[in-house]
């Protein structure tokens, strides 16, 4: 099967997506760059028009699943389905489906969004909370390494955890692809990184009673690494705010949106994952 047009966008990121949405311009995701789910981004009155209510924190990744979700429905997104590859020649992309089938896109001109950045990654090591987990923190900053430069605290939604103000943490750093097997950038040692971040803050563990003193007394800090997940780094062509600047008038797509939407907000936060 093969698609022409005129203008294509290669990309996959939020940006990207965006530029889609604003210009009205096919998209192909050559590669689908799925924000982190707990990343979030200041509120903008772009978000209104896809449904979302500046009440309610937005999260990067429920953004990136509605605007596909809208493209979609718009037929500006061409991403078919059981991709087993995708190459790029003169003037068009072909993929190689997983039935042996191939579906070519050519284009006149092709606007290439996301630059990875060869060999970096960010890395966020999920853990859950054993002890000390009334934490009234949302996040912990250490700017002066790339190893835990910060810690996210969510509500938890694991079973057992019951109890308002309960919280479990992603521990986010800053490697190099090739290092990621390196003792230093262990999840082994991602956790005492994180346990030093925590007890330097002032957090503790469950309480334990009372000293000889009649001062509190608490267990440590405990916590349990449950997964990693790794993300390509990218430079997008054009940041957010440069995309929302190009907004003029109403297209067609946003017509669209506003048939489709009510204005409703549901957290996306992954509870399969947990």
């Amino acid at each position: 099967m093969d698609l022409i047009l005129p203008e294509i966008i290669s990309g996959g990121s939020l940006e990207s997506l965006f530029y889609s949405y604003v210009t009205e311009t096919p998209i192909v995701l050559t590669q689908p760059l799925i924000p982190f789910e707990l990343e979030t981004i200041d509120f903008h009155e772009m978000f209104e028009s896809i449904g979302y209510s500046s009440k309610l924190p937005v999260q990067n990744s429920q953004i990136w699943d509605r605007l596909v979700f809208l493209l979609s429905m718009g037929g500006l997104i061409v991403m078919p389905n059981n991709i087993r590859n995708a190459r790029n020649e003169d003037n068009k992309i072909i993929f190689s489906l997983e039935d042996n089938t191939r579906f070519t896109v050519h284009y006149e001109r092709k606007i290439d969004f996301d630059k990875l950045l060869s060999g970096k990654v960010d890395v966020y090591d999920w853990f859950d909370i054993k002890s000390g987990s009334k934490v009234q923190l949302d996040y912990i900053n250490d700017k002066s390494n790339n190893i835990v430069n910060k810690i996210l605290f969510y509500d938890s939604v694991r079973k057992g955890n019951g109890g308002k103000g309960r919280k479990d943490l992603v521990a986010v750093s800053r490697m190099k692809e090739k290092d990621l097997l390196d003792f230093d950038n262990s999840e082994g040692n991602i956790r005492l990184k994180t346990l030093k971040m925590m007890k330097d803050t002032g957090l503790r563990g469950k309480p334990n009673g009372y000293n000889k003193f009649g001062k509190h007394v608490f267990y440590a800090i405990n916590i349990e690494h449950t997964h990693r997940e790794i993300n390509s780094r990218y430079r997008p062509k054009y940041t957010i705010q440069e995309i929302f600047k190009l907004k003029k008038n109403e297209k067609e797509i946003w017509k669209l949106t506003k048939k489709l939407l009510h204005h409703k907000q549901t957290s996306t936060l992954r509870e399969s994952s947990r």
